[in-house]
């Protein structure tokens, strides 16, 4: 007589998603979790990151590093995989601030120029030619 047997069905369907569970986040974390990341961190790094996003670069590169050391450390491939997307997410968000300040330093560049344009005109030809 098997030990599942006494067991109500769904005791034995919550010990199989439990077992499962188990299995499925002892495998180890998709390399692809880790290259994802890597990518994100470098394209914000090139657009310019360091300066308009520290905060989220330096907290997309830490958990980058965490998720790798917890893998190989601790073997929780759970939480790395966490960390790994995580990382990313960080990464796209220190790109998306890099790519608004850098329009926001655009737009204060012009208008500093309209600004400039409009007081040559005003020297050049007068308060009334502005209109």
């Amino acid at each position: 007589m098997s030990i599942l047997t006494n067991i109500p069905n769904s005791m034995t369907a919550l010990l199989a998603v439990i077992l499962l569970a188990g299995c499925v986040a002892s495998e180890p974390t998709d390399p692809a979790l880790y290259a994802r990341a890597e990518a994100a961190i470098q394209r914000a790094v090139e657009a310019g990151a360091e300066e308009h996003a520290p905060v989220e670069l330096r907290f997309a590169m830490e958990r980058l590093r965490f998720a790798q050391e917890v893998a190989a450390d601790r073997e929780d491939y759970e939480l790395s995989a966490w960390r790994a997307e995580e990382a990313e997410l960080n990464a796209e968000l220190a790109y998306v601030k890099t790519q608004a300040g850098l329009a926001r330093a655009r737009e204060d560049q012009a208008l500093r120029e309209v600004e400039q344009l409009q007081q040559d005109i005003r020297v050049e030809f007068g308060e009334e030619n502005l209109e």
